[in-house]
């Protein structure tokens, strides 16, 4: 079937019109619908595919990327192509095609940046049938809504929602970024290294969620959900920015959480990963924490307005009572010399 078509391709700009658009989108509609392809099937659409893409509009080429993002069998060096495109045609491939492996994602990373790293970071999702991109038809006004979740999101929730690999290149990611655009913090009190360890040992995950709220400053729900997790990188960046040694971090990764503890295998290569995490990626998480929330003020915001008001109570009280302490004093020291000789 493809090798019939691939005659049209010396067609695709007779007399003025560029069929070119129509033709990829026709092939991969034709490819998508069979389960299963020959290595020649195979062959012959990957050539034309990689073909006309290149010389399509981005609209096209993200529909393309969207049809075979949900087609498992698709071509490793078509799928590869889509994946290093803009981010309006790389989203679903990065997002929901499993034919790429992770050293692959982690070199669209490295080479496109965090809108990719962020798509990457979605492949959770449920990504739609074969049938159902297939049957799809191409909505060219509707295209910019397809990388519209990415940018809304917060770098946090990104994060927490990942699965561990994908996790694991948006630190990479981060790690790479500009240390002038490192989030200033305060050093964290070092009382606290020993206090969280204390309740790790003794299994009490309430009292260490407690105290990594009040420590870095974050809301309940973001240190519940660190504390939780069953993966364990979410309280490895909590750690690095707590500055905690390695050797107290392997003692907390093995009682804090039985889900983490009860593989020491997972317990050695999250400490593994602690030893590399950056302090760049992990200061652009935390901060995103700290600011998922704005409407929920932290005790920071509400103390300076009770101080003043105590203050304002204060200093009213100290004005009343100043004149009559300068009464008392001010004739001692005004007091003139003959005024003494006459008391005398």
């Amino acid at each position: 079937m493809f090798g019939k078509l691939e005659g049209l391709d010396s067609l695709a700009r007779r007399d003025g019109v560029d069929i070119r658009p129509t033709l990829v989108r026709v092939l991969t509609d034709l490819y998508v619908q069979k389960p299963s392809h020959t290595g020649e099937e195979e062959r012959h659409y990957t050539e034309l595919a990689l073909r006309l893409i290149d010389a399509v509009d981005v609209a096209t080429r993200a529909t393309v990327a969207r049809k075979l993002s949900a087609y498992p069998n698709a071509p490793l060096a078509v799928m590869r192509r889509l994946a290093r495109d803009v981010i309006e045609v790389a989203d679903p491939v990065l997002a929901q095609s499993r034919v790429l492996g992770d050293v692959e994602l982690a070199a669209v990373v490295k080479d496109f940046g965090l809108s990719h790293a962020a798509a990457i970071a979605r492949r959770h999702a449920q990504p739609l049938t074969a049938v159902e991109e297939a049957e799809a038809e191409p909505q060219p006004a509707a295209e910019p809504a397809m990388t519209a979740a990415p940018a809304d999101l917060e770098l946090a929730e990104l994060f927490f929602s990942a699965e561990s690999a994908a996790r694991r290149v948006l630190l990479m990611n981060l790690a790479s970024a500009d240390p002038r655009d490192m989030p200033v913090s305060a050093r964290p009190a070092m009382t606290a290294v020993p206090r969280l360890e204390a309740a790790a040992l003794a299994r009490d995950a309430d009292k260490f969620t407690l105290l990594l709220e009040q420590t870095l400053d974050l809301t309940r729900e973001h240190a519940r959900r660190i504390v939780e997790d069953t993966a364990g990188e979410p309280l490895l960046v909590a750690l690095k920015a707590l500055d905690m040694p390695p050797v107290v971090v392997q003692r907390v990764l093995l009682f804090l959480n039985p889900a983490i503890g009860h593989s020491v295998q997972r317990v050695f290569d999250l400490a593994a990963l602690y030893e590399r995490l950056s302090a760049i990626a992990v200061a652009k998480i935390v901060a995103s924490m700290r600011g998922a929330e704005p409407a929920r003020p932290r005790r920071p915001v509400h103390q300076p307005v009770y101080a003043d008001d105590e203050a304002t109570r204060g200093r009213r009280g100290t004005l009343a009572r100043r004149p009559a302490v300068a009464d008392t004093r001010a004739p001692a020291r005004e007091e003139k010399p003959n005024e003494r000789q006459r008391t005398m």
